[in-house]
């Protein structure tokens, strides 16, 4: 049966880790893992999550099957935060939400209603995260790219993408990132999405917005502005929204995909085809983590903790951010990291080649991912010299 089985080769940034657990160097950085960590270079349970997640486990009574639209009151409060209560498309039906296995499953859920839907293609900026590719086109959709960054002078080629917009029609869907753009950092700004929504009303592709760092990048409100101003203003939206870089949730698998349709009855039927389609995939989802969201979301106090929290995160990345670009300026290096002084969330793209990427590796124990992308978060105090020592041997 598996005679022709070949072994694959260690996915890229995964892969990644593992080597960098077995270097005996102990003056190795890792700036390849996409997970959010401390000073200390811990990845913490927020003290919201762990109270709420104590609540669930004192009240729990059952281990039945949950929902298949996940974990009650998850999708309505998740629905809340992103679009707010005041939200005319929320308050009038128009929209919707089921819990998902993660981000990723709300991406591979979304991949699966869009190939039933007969698209003609989903067109994605370059580059994007690495795994949005995979995701989308092993449910069967054409994947087309269009130039959204600049390495060369680290900043959006805005004139470039929005050509590459302009072209789209109907049957097009346009998947963009939410906030903190990965891998470059490089968000749009307000007026660019709004050149965005008139094209879109004119042209009628969907768009479809992968939410996974909400409140990492100016805060959860402003965060939440480009899904706003797209669901208000546009017939149809996709969302596909992760818990777990804001709530810490990595492990507990713990997303939503958020369809508005141009009426509510659209909407309900969207969501039946959702319901449908992770029945034939997962059948539910882990009832864990949305219920530990719920718990945490319906409570003012432990919202008010866990939005706390967050900002505190935030603003650490943010801190880290500032710093790598003070400690270059006092370098050879000068003004050529300012770029990230001006981007948001864990993810920067260094102006360097894969070449350089694995020199780094080999020579100097400096991790990367192929592409030059660095997590901030992996930057402190006691590594921050030596790495922008590094970092000026090689960035001209």
């Amino acid at each position: 049966m598996f005679e022709k089985t070949e072994l694959l080769p260690p996915d890229p940034i995964l892969g990644l880790s593992k080597i960098f657990r077995e270097d005996p160097r102990e003056n190795k950085i890792d700036l390849g893992v996409g997970v959010f960590r401390t000073q200390a270079g811990i990845t913490p349970i927020m003290a919201a999550v762990k109270e709420a997640q104590q609540i669930v486990v004192n009240s729990e009574t059952t281990k039945a099957y949950t929902p298949a639209d996940g974990a009650p009151g998850f999708a309505d409060n998740i629905l809340k935060l992103l679009l707010g209560e005041d939200s005319v498309a929320y308050r009038e039906g128009y929209c919707s939400a089921v819990q998902t296995p993660g981000g990723c499953g709300a991406l591979r859920l979304a991949g699966e209603m869009l190939a039933r839907s007969e698209i003609g293609g989903l067109t994605v900026g370059s580059p994007t995260w690495a795994n949005h590719i995979p995701l989308l086109s092993a449910a069967g959709i054409s994947i087309h790219t269009i130039p959204y960054y600049d390495t060369a002078k680290s900043e959006i080629n805005f004139d470039a993408f929005i050509e590459g917009v302009r072209k789209l029609g109907p049957k097009d869907v346009l998947l963009l990132h939410g906030c903190c753009h990965n891998p470059t950092g490089a968000d749009l700004s307000e007026d660019q999405i709004n050149q965005l929504i008139e094209i879109a009303l004119e042209r009628g592709f969907l768009p479809f917005i992968d939410t996974a760092y909400h409140g990492f990048a100016k805060g959860l409100e402003k965060d939440a502005w480009i899904v706003r101003q797209m669901v208000e203003r546009l017939p149809e939206v996709l969302v596909s929204y992760s818990c777990s870089k804001n709530f810490g949730l990595y492990r507990e698998r713990t997303g939503a995909l958020i369809f508005k349709g141009k009426t509510a009855e659209r909407t309900k039927a969207l969501h039946s085809q959702a319901i449908s389609i992770a029945r034939g995939i997962y059948s539910m989802p882990p009832a864990h983590g949305g219920a530990i969201v719920n718990e945490i979301l319906s409570s003012t106090e432990l919202t008010a903790m866990w939005k706390q929290e967050l900002e505190a995160m935030r603003s650490l990345v943010v801190d880290n951010r500032n710093q790598l670009v003070s400690v270059a300026r006092s370098t050879s290096l000068g003004n050529r990291l300012d770029f990230i002084g001006d981007q948001h969330g864990m993810f920067s793209l260094l102006p360097i080649s894969n070449e350089t990427v694995e020199k780094l590796r080999v020579e100097q124990a400096v991790y990367a991912v192929g592409g030059g992308r660095i997590n901030v978060c992996g930057v402190n105090e006691s590594n921050i010299n030596r790495l922008v020592d590094v970092l000026a041997a090689v960035i001209v």
